[in-house]
């Protein structure tokens, strides 16, 4: 099982085994912790990808599908009791939101693109174009997540902006 893992926005890709539907699913799981400071978050995004297939004349081909992408946000466990914080985690929460659209959009590319591989001679070939396919998408995946982070100043210019101690 290959492992590929990032930093800020992480996708992490697992090839391995599974079902047939065009739909990409998305759980969130939330966590706090005291060691982090008001002003920090961190989102964590995991990406995996089952395939297998079917031998038919024309080769080996995509039988069944399943794409999961899963967001873990880790935030403080308590936040100032101020206004100007709680604007504040509102927008965070917005930003991350954006972020995770693009995201689950990423997954939905990467399923309908294992969906869309050619006939291979046999089924472990497919599993290689695969994971290929994969790691191929997850790096578009994570230019676009970053490109989209940098272009908004990683969410300042949606409003994203720490208040004064």
């Amino acid at each position: 099982m290959k492992v590929v893992s990032f930093t800020l926005l992480t996708l992490l890709a697992l090839p391995a085994f599974g079902a047939m539907e065009l739909k990409a699913r998305q759980t969130v799981d939330v966590y706090g912790s005291a060691a982090l400071q008001p002003s920090l978050a961190d989102v964590d995004y995991r990406m995996s990808w089952q395939l297998s297939g079917e031998q038919y004349e024309a080769g080996c081909v995509p039988s069944q599908v399943l794409v999961s992408l899963t967001a873990t946000v880790t935030e403080p466990l308590e936040w100032p009791q101020t206004p100007e914080w709680q604007n504040y985690r509102l927008a965070l929460t917005a930003y991350e939101r954006l972020v995770r659209e693009r995201a689950l959009l990423s997954a939905e590319w990467l399923e309908r693109s294992l969906f869309e591989i050619a006939p291979q001679a046999d089924c472990a070939r497919l599993h290689q174009v695969a994971d290929n396919v994969g790691y191929h998408q997850l790096g578009i995946a994570q230019s676009l997540l970053q490109d989209f982070q940098r272009r908004h100043d990683f969410g300042r210019q949606l409003g994203l902006i720490r208040p004064a101690e």
